[in-house]
């Protein structure tokens, strides 16, 4: 039994600081292979078809709708489309109330999920590349140029944007959302100057609209998908952090943890539907989607058996010091806990709250993900 939990508890711990410490620092070992975008001539560019699903979504889509009529790229060559996935508000009256020939809107009767809208939206377009981005996200006026000038090079098939997390005023206690989003910029960033695979955005992504496969009915994981379709075909991924989408975070770990428990069962989803993308065939992609994505995924599951497998180990000093300071980190996650109830913040303690308690919501995932997955349909998160 000893032996065993011995085994248990280095596998799981080293794959823990792996994904977190000791990955990104092996980065720096892979050659940059693609560091400088292709350039495009005036006239030259492809015709985009900018996809945004909507439910219920009349506190955003106008300002949203305004925010991407000003970007810069030639009038032409560009429409928008929006998929109103069975809203019951005034949103498709406020996407109506634009009189701009560069706006469509697509109802969709009943509730279809984002990945059947998306589904639907490809379908009315004939775009050489259709660009994805939710209708709370703002971006930037440069954005859909930076993002699109990639596909100057035949092989890349998938291009994310960066993702930036505002504050709301009032909502410190998720500031950790901030931080982890620009860690995450400087992560993909680097994965794709190697030819790594990451997964994209949802807040802001685009792909050659030859590449769009229909999603399976049910499927919940919109943004990741494309990117292993994508490897799957012999083409790469992007991330190009000068493609700016700004998203504001939910107002609480609360909100921010019900989305994660639907996103946690799309990961799920995700990662057993197309396994076959970690086959070592698959090179630096393979090493990198399982590095940065698959053990983030499981990492619940990896600490739920670093701390079991401890409990068998107490007899050495090295494990009685580990075996503290998990105690030391779950007891800091539950005063985090108890301060948020309280509306009070203690900067290190919030953050260990938030990070358990997103894990926590990865686990209650994956259970969902088990039970079976009865609808993509999703609830929008106050923001």
């Amino acid at each position: 039994m000893t032996t065993v939990a011995c085994v248990v508890f280095w596998l799981c711990f080293g794959a823990m600081l792996h994904t977190y410490f000791v990955y990104p620092r092996t980065l720096r070992f892979f050659k940059r292979r693609f560091v400088k975008a292709p350039e495009i001539p005036e006239g030259e560019w492809p015709t985009v078809a900018l996809l945004i699903p909507a439910y219920n979504e009349e506190a955003v889509i106008g300002a949203k709708l305004a925010n991407v009529l000003a970007l810069d790229y030639e009038w032409g060559k560009f429409e928008i489309i929006v998929g109103s996935d069975g809203s019951t508000d005034r949103t498709n009256e406020i996407v109506r109330g634009f009189d701009d020939p560069r706006v469509r809107l697509v109802e969709l009767p009943g509730r279809s999920g984002k990945t059947g809208v998306l589904n639907r939206l490809v379908s009315e377009t004939t775009a050489d590349i259709v660009a994805i981005s939710d209708a709370n996200v703002m971006l930037d006026p440069e954005a859909l140029r930076k993002l699109v000038r990639h596909f100057a090079d035949p092989s890349v098939g998938v291009v994310n944007g960066g993702k930036y997390i505002r504050i709301p005023e009032g909502a410190e206690v998720v500031r950790a959302e901030a931080l982890y989003g620009d860690y995450e910029n400087q992560l993909r960033t680097r994965e794709s100057q190697i030819g790594g695979m990451s997964g994209a955005l949802g807040s802001l992504m685009a792909m050659r609209r030859s590449l769009y496969q229909p999603y399976d009915r049910g499927a919940i994981n919109d943004d990741t998908v494309p990117a292993i379709q994508a490897v799957l075909a012999g083409m790469r991924q992007v991330h190009e952090p000068e493609a700016k989408a700004f998203e504001e975070s939910g107002a609480s770990v609360r909100e921010e943890f019900r989305r994660r428990i639907r996103i946690g069962a799309g990961n799920f989803q995700t990662l057993f539907r197309y396994r076959q993308v970690l086959h070592p065939c698959y090179g630096v992609a393979a090493y990198t989607y399982f590095s940065h994505k698959v053990l983030r995924w499981i990492f619940p599951f990896l600490m739920i058996l670093t701390f079991a497998a401890n409990c068998f180990l107490l007899q050495g000093t090295i494990y009685q010091f580990l075996f503290m300071g998990q105690v030391t980190f779950y007891f800091a996650a539950l005063l985090g806990w108890m301060g948020d109830l309280i509306g009070t913040r203690l900067p290190m303690v919030t953050s260990i709250y938030h990070f358990t308690a997103m894990n926590l919501a990865l686990l209650l995932g994956y259970f969902r993900y088990r039970r079976g997955i009865k609808s993509a349909a999703w609830e929008r998160t106050q923001r």
